[in-house]
């Protein structure tokens, strides 16, 4: 009983401090960032010169493994090149989530990531191999994006989806439907 208490008050504390320091961080790179927004460990910004960066009410970012036991790979991750833009709407949550835009990438509300996600709206290597430009990534709202799934550069995935784990989305997926694999394909309707 004692040791639940310590974990607990050690949780709550965790929090606190890290969406302070968080939100100082934010402050210095000149990130919106909306009201209610908890940051659950050290999270990593990166914000290029002239991009933008907004997050909505009601976020949550899992950096550390205390507060979900599913394995985080690193911490979260936040980051615009030159040209890049990153908007995330309310009531966001995710662990262990990397985005990262050259071009744009817009997250609806009430959206749901699990574990390790990666969202890009470039391959990367553009100079080595120019067809891989990058192109916008659009998600809508309450979307359920499962654990350690890839979301790659030009993907469009409508309301009320859900992405299956472990899933690489190459294409656009509808709205209201479910989708897994690699590539992520329709499975059914919902």
């Amino acid at each position: 009983m004692v040791m639940r208490k310590i974990f607990k008050l050690r949780k709550i504390l965790i929090e606190i401090i890290c969406t302070y320091w968080c939100r100082l961080k934010m402050r210095m790179w000149g990130i919106r960032y909306g009201k209610k927004c908890s940051f659950r460990g050290n999270m990593l910004f990166y914000k290029a010169a002239g991009t933008t960066i907004a997050i909505g009410d009601n976020c949550t970012f899992n950096s550390t493994s205390i507060f979900n036991f599913r394995g985080i790979n690193h911490r979260c991750v936040l980051q615009t090149a030159p040209g890049g833009s990153i908007k995330i709407g309310d009531r966001f949550g995710a662990s262990g989530i990397s985005i990262v835009s050259s071009i744009g990438v817009e997250i609806g509300n009430d959206v749901l990531c699990g574990t390790n996600v990666m969202i890009g709206d470039r391959n990367d290597h553009e100079k080595q191999y120019p067809e891989w430009q990058p192109s916008p990534v659009k998600i809508g709202n309450k979307v359920w994006i499962g654990m350690n799934s890839i979301v790659m550069r030009g993907v469009m995935i409508g309301d009320n989806t859900i992405i299956g784990a472990g899933s690489i989305v190459t294409k656009d997926i509808p709205s209201n439907v479910i989708a897994a694999g690699s590539p992520c394909k329709v499975i059914k309707e919902r």
